[in-house]
């Protein structure tokens, strides 16, 4: 693939064969050739840094399951709106918010992101019960921001020179919470991961709620059990980072704390998931937020070959 770098080129008269010649000459010399179309690419100039660009790519992911669509989406495909409308009904429908505020959920990260949908075919094509942001991070573009990075420092994962991927907003229908749409989202990361060759899975999950008070017993129970590494740990942003006092792990009781947990919480820790340290406030979504980090061969070793059922 070609694209050309804008630059004024100085015609000269005269024959039509040294016009051919300069014109090829300054095709020569002024344009980039991309070899892999299909990922993201770092490309250097002498005088500037890296610079990422993200290229359109199709993502061939696209199944069925009884009635149920699963399909991975560019940002500029016409359901992601639904998606969004799912997204704002998960996080806002049973909150305070300013009337004024539209009915969709959407942030600047959306239009670098794919995303994967899970449709309920049965009533209309476009009707979405289920939905995950992708964004793929990759030593090449380690420079490249991601949601999470908001929030937590992942400069040691970042520095295993690993592909990361970041799947958050993930969010499921009311009326579908009956473990098959989280499961047919699961398979369908499993094929995005298999796909893109991903070595880790991160991601913010949250507790409803401000006050950090409240979760002293989960976080406890997460810092004592599940606990990254400390090659691969994450830490909060300070301007993000709540303060909370630990207990002592001998009155943490391990099946009651689980229990306590948020539901994509213990789903990501039943699959091997660890818990970056700390945690930080969600102003936005008036959450308190923990960083998942998953190593991705969790996810295909019991997803990818999923038979999904009802």
């Amino acid at each position: 693939m070609q694209y050309p770098i804008k630059k004024k080129i100085k015609i000269y008269r005269g024959n039509s064969l040294k016009k051919f010649l300069l014109k090829a000459s300054y095709i020569a010399k002024n344009v980039i050739y991309i070899k892999n179309f299909s990922s993201n690419k770092v490309l250097k100039t002498s005088n500037k840094d890296p610079v990422l660009l993200a290229y359109p790519e199709k993502i061939d992911i696209d199944f069925k399951a009884d009635e149920f669509r699963v399909l991975v989406i560019k940002s500029d495909n016409s359901l992601i709106r639904n998606a969004q409308k799912l997204r704002y009904q998960n996080f806002f429908n049973d909150k305070k918010t300013n009337k004024k505020v539209s009915k969709i959920e959407s942030d600047e990260f959306d239009k670098f992101c794919d995303h994967l949908l899970v449709i309920d075919t049965s009533i209309s094509e476009s009707y979405v019960v289920g939905t995950y942001r992708l964004l793929l991070n990759t030593p090449l573009s380690s420079k490249s921001e991601l949601y999470t990075s908001t929030e937590f420092d992942l400069e040691k994962l970042k520095k295993q020179k690993v592909r990361i991927l970041e799947a958050g907003r993930s969010c499921v229908h009311p009326n579908y919470r009956d473990g098959r749409i989280i499961r047919l989202l699961w398979k369908g990361l499993a094929s995005y991961i298999k796909l893109k060759k991903v070595d880790f899975i991160i991601g913010c999950a949250s507790f409803s709620g401000m006050k950090v008070k409240d979760f002293r017993t989960e976080l406890s129970y997460l810092h004592y059990y599940h606990l990254a590494p400390k090659k691969y740990d994450s830490i909060p942003i300070a301007d993000k980072k709540v303060t909370f006092r630990l207990k002592e792990k001998k009155k943490i009781n391990k099946l009651s704390s689980f229990k306590l947990l948020p539901p994509l919480i213990k789903a990501y820790l039943r699959v091997g998931a660890w818990v970056g340290s700390g945690a930080v406030l969600d102003k936005k979504f008036k959450t308190i937020d923990v960083c998942i980090i998953l190593k991705s061969k969790n996810i295909l070793n019991k997803y990818l070959n999923l038979a999904v059922k009802n």
